[in-house]
């Protein structure tokens, strides 16, 4: 058995000029900042085969940005300069074709149990920045950027003169987060296994809602979402802002502030005692410690009620605005805040369905466990402690 180790703005105008300069079609990037009004990229043609087997079919997709463009007829490298991205490219089935990574998913116990040699892959992205010399000499067939970073202008020239075929990958919603897991399986070849993720993805979410619809609003919990940090809570351009409203519950941060995509939302202690959450849900162990051992929230309901939770840390943390495990996480949630909606789903079984269905691996039980307390899955940060 393997030890596990523990542990707890933007210059638009400069990067839309450069998306003109470039050979791409026009257009814009669903989910940008509220002041950008954009149009929202075209739904992805499915159906299209293997690269082994596309022979002289042209595949054409559109990116996050609206860039339309033609898919190297070959899909063999692919060099992932975002985690989520990598996540999805294994999610796919894709692991053997990647040729960088960033260094977060060499952290990742699942990802290295799945694709081993993440651990010796190069990291050509530090810094929230490309290292285009580095990237040059790997020379991917496909190169996958996040919005942030192709909101760089300086960072898209580097990719524009390199001569590398670059696409954007992101989302800021559920939609849009299926759309991006559409767009990876059409670059790489694996669209039928994007299709499987999607269908359970589509099911999953029909099923909580269709439980929760009829609570009603005085049943509904209130629940505070610590993203990382004890006081980051999620805002409408993260997913996990969703996935709350899909399960049901009060959001306390709803309507509270925006962020932009990739931005974060912080608040203070005094706004989350004015919210006064029925329950804190968190991404990491020390931010769970800290709400249930630190006197500064010791007067909070939730807090007084030992109703703080750890979300589970699989492939990634579950409900993280960068997670590839959205549908299993909503679905955790939903559980946890309703358990007489969901009395007959086994959540034990449901997560060792979901990662031998699609990771085709077959958790022993001690992962499953590791997985739901959320720590032991991913590997704390140099200095972290």
């Amino acid at each position: 058995m393997k030890r596990y180790i523990s542990g707890p703005g933007m210059i638009l105008s400069a990067f839309a000029a450069v998306l003109l300069m470039s050979s791409c079609s026009e257009g814009g990037a669903a989910g940008l900042p509220p002041e950008q009004t954009v149009k929202t990229p075209p739904e992805i043609s499915a159906g299209i085969p293997p690269a082994d087997v596309r022979n002289d079919m042209k595949v054409t997709v559109t990116d996050f940005t609206g860039r339309e463009m033609t898919v190297p007829d070959r899909v063999d490298s692919v060099a992932c300069l975002y985690a989520y991205i990598g996540q999805a490219v294994v999610l796919l089935d894709g692991g053997d074709k990647l040729s960088a990574v960033v260094a977060g998913m060499q952290r990742d116990e699942l990802l290295m149990r799945k694709v081993p040699h993440i651990a010796e892959m190069p990291v050509p992205f530090r810094a929230s920045a490309i290292n285009i010399e580095s990237l040059m000499g790997i020379k991917p067939d496909v190169t996958l950027i996040r919005y942030e970073t192709a909101a760089n202008p300086g960072e898209i020239e580097n990719l524009e003169k390199s001569g590398l075929f670059y696409a954007v990958v992101d989302y800021r919603d559920i939609e849009q987060q299926k759309a991006s897991i559409k767009l990876v399986g059409d670059i790489i070849g694996k669209t039928e296994n994007a299709e499987k993720y999607l269908d359970y993805y589509d099911k999953t979410l029909d099923l909580i809602r269709s439980r929760t619809a009829g609570i009603p609003d005085d049943k509904r919990v209130s629940v505070y979402h610590s993203v990382n940090e004890v006081v980051r809570t999620n805002h409408p351009n993260e997913i996990s802002y969703y996935v709350l409203e899909a399960v049901g519950c009060v959001n306390t941060a709803k309507d509270f502030n925006t962020a932009e995509l990739g931005g974060k939302l912080y608040v203070n202690v005094e706004q989350i005692y004015l919210w006064d959450p029925d329950v804190v849900i968190a991404n990491e162990a020390e931010a769970v410690e800290y709400f249930r051992t630190n006197e500064a929230f010791e007067g909070l309901r939730a807090v007084r009620e030992n109703r703080v939770y750890q979300l589970p840390v699989g492939a990634s943390r579950w409900g993280h605005p960068g997670s590839i495990e959205t549908p299993i996480a909503a679905l955790y949630i939903a559980k946890l805040l309703y358990p007489e909606y969901f009395e007959d789903i086994d959540i034990y079984k449901e997560i060792t369905d979901f990662y031998h269905d699609f990771w085709l691996i077959d958790l022993e039980e001690e992962e499953t466990e590791s997985i739901i307390s959320g720590v032991g899955m991913r590997e704390p940060k140099a200095g972290s402690r």
